[in-house]
């Protein structure tokens, strides 16, 4: 089965950098690395096994590193009682200019829960197995659910905070995402198109205010995050911009959501101060890796919503619509 890469977003992302400078193939010995890293909000899931090949001289093998993934392995996803068997597929990858084939595994609809324990397994040609078990993060919010929070048409406070914790209610164990979401419509050529933005955050209170015109924070151990009205007003506005139609737009729901990377991804990282910008998977033999029998890196990333109930008033006065969804 072939598939384009352009028809799936960041299908590889544990893959693009390690045919680079990353990926050493003179290792000290023959070793199998298998990658996969899961996430829950994309349909499909991908597998790579990999082999570094020695040779005496030192020398790269004459093939380009990308084609040394192997095929026929049988991956098996263990979860929920359930086994689940990944396919042989071909990505089109573009590299440096170029159009390679790279040999991959991939699994459609596997519905991830969090908290819940993930096995894979994968029986190569060979007869070599590489297995490795991961646990899906569970996170606990605290903040309040109503945002924004005003009364009389001023707001309550001038700042809003969140924190989240992990499985273990530890605050600085995972590496995390948080995001606070505007999800709205616009009418555009007779209908209502679906649109989204995100309101700027800061990990630290003092920071809020000269964040206004920043996207957002980035992945880290922090475990809070604050943002302010003016940061909300100003998102707000710019949803419609310089449109004098401003009833053309509805607002349907907000979101504060945390992408968190599962332990082994975070200690992964964190040793290389690497993030979510590049999954860079390193293959040298003193690399992390959480592979019984090889190399490589078994992970989940995952991305919670939690829907934030959302003052009408306050979005109708901005002269746009506020129907929830």
């Amino acid at each position: 089965m072939k598939k384009n890469i352009w028809l799936l977003p960041v299908i590889l992302f544990i893959f693009f950098e390690s045919c680079e400078d990353d990926f050493n193939i003179n290792a000290y010995e023959d070793v199998y690395t298998l990658n996969c890293i899961l996430r829950n909000y994309y349909p499909v899931q991908y597998a790579i096994i990999s082999k570094n090949v020695y040779t005496e001289n030192g020398a790269p093998p004459a093939q380009n590193n990308i084609d040394q993934n192997i095929r026929g392995a049988n991956i098996k996803i263990f979860y929920n009682d359930s086994v689940f068997i990944m396919r042989d597929t071909t990505i089109q990858l573009a590299d440096s200019g170029n159009i390679v084939q790279v040999n991959c595994y991939y699994l459609e609809n596997l519905s991830i829960q969090p908290g819940k324990i993930i096995n894979i397994e994968a029986d190569i040609p060979d007869g070599q197995i590489l297995r490795s078990t991961t646990q899906v993060e569970k996170i606990s919010y605290n903040f309040h659910p109503s945002f924004p929070q005003y009364y009389g048409g001023y707001p309550v406070v001038p700042e809003y905070a969140w924190s989240f914790s992990d499985n273990n209610g530890s605050n600085n164990n995972i590496i995390s995402n948080p995001e606070l979401e505007i999800n709205y419509e616009k009418y555009e050529g007779g209908t209502y198109i679906e649109k989204k933005t995100h309101v700027p955050l800061s990990y630290y209170p003092y920071l809020y205010r000269e964040m206004l015109l920043s996207p957002g924070v980035e992945f880290s151990f922090n475990n809070y995050c604050y943002t302010s009205v003016e940061n909300v007003n100003k998102t707000m506005q710019d949803i419609s911009g310089d449109d004098p139609n401003k009833s053309n737009y509805k607002i349907t729901k907000v979101l504060f959501n945390v992408t968190s990377l599962d332990a082994d991804l975070s200690r992964y990282y964190s040793a290389y101060k690497v993030y979510l910008g590049s999954f860079t998977i390193k293959l040298r033999q003193t690399d992390y890796s959480n592979i019984e029998g090889g190399k490589g890196i078994f992970g989940v990333v995952y991305k919670f919503s939690r829907p934030l109930s959302v003052d009408g008033t306050y979005i109708q006065s901005f002269g746009y619509q506020y129907i929830l969804y």
